[in-house]
């Protein structure tokens, strides 16, 4: 209730505060709020005293507290102030009866000071012998830091109750292993999508900061470990789950995001679970051709096809198609090139006829291709039929994130415009007759945590929720003779699309599925319960980060090692970065590629200017335009995008050259920055070798 202010941090880098002539501010969602707007400034610089926040999503961080062991609680404290914060420290800690602290709350509070747009987390633990819920109320005290005359500034004084809740023990015997699991039975093929993008602590490191509250029930872990895996395998088919379409990522013979399904070949329970590919096929153009498609089709049969654990329809394996659409694209325009105009779908089609022929001489029955239908939103029975001229046999979407022309504001709406339009939807679709629509059950939309404040986000999605998408979907089933239905997708964490076992529901969604779709064993339900309940885990990654001094000042002299870790890293579109005689050496193996690194406690404020000296040779001959490095990096307020970057034109002449980029004239760069992202240049087979890359004051 009391009168706050709070500087907002727009990411456009077209914004020029005194040319606005229209601005528009959502205040809140509830009907019953009260708001009062003092004033509202468009500036340069962040106005008013220092404000301390304390960020959602803090408290006890595991999906399950369970009395009896040590509990890990943490939270962020922010300053979305126009001051600096000083002098701060935890003045107090109130615990529920029978809670207690088993850690220095004098250390948890890691910073005496915040700058604006700066945050920190805190962290102690916890303990409790029985089970007990209610509230922790941490107080933060500091001061201001305009000082005048020799005055400190004034007191400043945040309360926040985070509520608890310890679950009594489940007692269970210690494991030495994943136990192994008790599938189900259901009438239903029910599968799941699912994202492997999670093999690298990179990666956890754009979610946990912004969204605690998503926390897999396995931690911030790493998804190639074969017993992550089992423990995956566990939990969908006891929860009715048979198989998962695995995004598959595969660009001209350039493989990316396979680790999880090497993971899985190593998997102890794999025979319990099927999987088959969803082929991520969203490239550039040119991506696409009759010669990579029988390199392809050649990879999937020697690899996959003939093992017992690739799903199968009508005893054909399956392969999911992203885009249909690109594939038709590039054909076409080969073609065209040669004289020859092909109709819409040819293109595509020829593609699929020769996988078939090459399947079939193989010894198979053929491949059952599916198709993502796009426009998402259509039933019109010419957006299908094109795709069963194609040579596709089914089509289903990867996410179903629309209102029925219902939401007032088509980018931040309920999740109840999903349950209440995706009936109808399915229905559409099914009633062109044309091809079987295999049923997405929506697990929402909220991609703040990779793409900021500007997504669309659909808020409010709960398993109750989520079982009436259930129960419409058994409606459904019963009307078309549907018998395969699909979860989509499970662990798109960052896109905020996910049911697997997490902090903010539990099993939730899982159970919610197995009780509308699956036979109730006579002994009753399998029990859901993490790892730590049989003493395994946790699998996190290490988050260790390089010290400061080392990460201003990158310099590629000395191997990496666990007491010296790398400050950059492979992010995408290129080969496994070596040091070669001192320098940081890769080639790209596609027009966007990049590196990356993650830091701590890099203040903006305190650097001037990034310097990269590098050299950049092209393999294939030198490209015919203006060739670019760009440099990005991205706070907790303002995550990595186009307007937190900066260019620079590169020279390819064959030598080093030191390339500049002037930060400090960029207003974004300000606050604490945690992540960075160089791309070298935008050709594919460049070999790139960095010397240095250096801040500067």
């Amino acid at each position: 209730g009391k009168m706050r202010v709070h500087n907002i941090l727009i990411s456009s880098s077209h914004l020029n505060p005194r040319e606005v002539f229209y601005a528009e501010l959502e205040l809140s969602n509830s009907p019953e709020s009260e708001v009062v707007v003092k004033s509202i400034r468009f500036s340069t610089d962040p106005h008013g005293p220092a404000q301390l926040n304390f960020r959602e999503g803090g408290g006890l961080t595991d999906a399950f507290n369970r009395a009896g062991r040590v509990l890990p609680f943490e939270f962020y404290l922010s300053n979305a102030g126009g001051q600096t914060a000083e002098e701060l420290k935890i003045e107090s800690l109130e615990l529920p009866p029978g809670v207690s602290l088993v850690s220095d709350l004098s250390k948890a509070l890691p910073a005496a000071e915040l700058e604006p747009f700066v945050s920190v987390k805190c962290a102690f633990s916890l303990r409790a012998e029985k089970a007990v819920s209610g509230k922790a109320v941490v107080k933060i005290t500091g001061r201001n830091g305009n000082f005048k005359d020799g005055e400190k500034g004034a007191e400043l004084s945040e309360i926040h109750e985070f509520p608890i809740e310890i679950l009594p023990s489940l007692n269970l015997p210690k494991a030495d292993y994943v136990p192994e699991p008790k599938p189900l039975k259901s009438e239903y093929e029910i599968g799941a999508l699912y994202f492997p993008g999670w093999g690298k602590p990179e990666s956890w490191e754009r979610i946990f900061p912004v969204a605690p509250i998503r926390k897999p029930v396995l931690g911030w872990y790493d998804e190639a470990n074969p017993e992550c895996i089992d423990w995956q395998i566990k939990w969908a088919v006891e929860n009715g789950i048979q198989y998962f379409l695995v995004d598959w990522y595969w660009n001209r013979g350039s493989q990316h995001l396979d680790h999880w399904v090497k993971g899985f070949q190593k998997a102890r329970y794999r025979s319990y679970l099927k999987w088959a590919m969803m082929w991520a096929n969203h490239n550039g153009p040119g991506s696409h051709s009759e010669e990579d498609q029988a390199a392809v089709t050649k990879f999937w049969i020697e690899n996959y096809f003939n093992t017992p654990e690739y799903y199968r329809i009508d005893d054909r394996p399956v392969v999911m198609i992203w885009s249909p659409e690109g594939m038709d694209r590039d054909i076409r325009e080969i073609y065209r090139a040669k004289g020859v105009e092909l109709k819409k779908g040819e293109g595509v089609k020829k593609l699929l006829d020769l996988s078939q022929k090459m399947a079939k001489e193989a010894g198979f029955n053929g491949i059952y291709f599916i198709s993502m239908k796009w426009p998402e939103a259509s039933a019109e029975p010419e957006s299908v039929q094109w795709l069963a001229d194609a040579g596709f046999e089914m089509t289903s979407l990867y996410h179903y994130m629309h209102h029925g022309d219902k939401a007032p504001n088509p980018k931040y709406f309920s999740f109840d415009y999903c349950v209440e339009s995706i009936l109808p939807y399915w229905e559409a679709r099914q009633e062109t007759g044309i091809l079987p629509f295999l049923p997405n059950l929506s697990t929402g939309w909220d991609s703040r945590p990779w793409h900021g404040l500007r997504q669309t986000v659909i808020y409010g999605r709960t398993p109750e929720k989520f079982r009436k998408i259930c129960e419409k979907c058994l409606e459904f089933t019963k009307k078309s003779g549907q018998r395969n239905i699909i979860l989509a997708p499970l662990n798109e964490w960052g896109e905020g699309s996910y049911a697997e076992p997490n902090k903010e529901f539990g099993f939730g969604m899982y159970e919610a599925l197995r009780e509308t779709f699956c036979e109730k064993p006579a002994e009753g339900w399998p029990l859901n319960y993490s790892p730590a309940d049989v003493g395994l885990g946790p699998y996190d990654f290490s988050f260790r980060k390089p010290e400061l001094n080392v990460a201003v000042n990158s310099t590629f002299d000395e191997p990496v090692s666990e007491e010296k870790p790398q400050v950059w890293s492979a992010m995408m579109g290129i080969t496994a970065p070596e040091i070669i005689e001192g320098k940081l050496t890769f080639t790209t193996t596609h027009w966007d590629s990049a590196i990356q690194a993650r830091l701590n406690n890099l203040m903006a404020s305190r650097y001037s200017r990034l310097v990269v000296r590098m050299r950049v040779t092209y393999l294939d001959g030198k490209p015919d335009r203006v060739e670019e490095a760009q440099f990005f990096w991205g706070t907790v307020f303002a995550p990595i995008s186009e307007s937190s970057s900066l260019r620079q034109r590169l020279i390819p002449d064959g030598d080093f050259h030191e390339y500049v980029f002037p930060l400090s004239e960029s207003r974004f760069w300000q606050g604490k920055v945690e992540a960075l992202r160089f791309d070298p240049c935008s050709t594919k087979n460049a070999k790139v070798e960095i010397d240095f890359i250096r801040f500067e004051k």
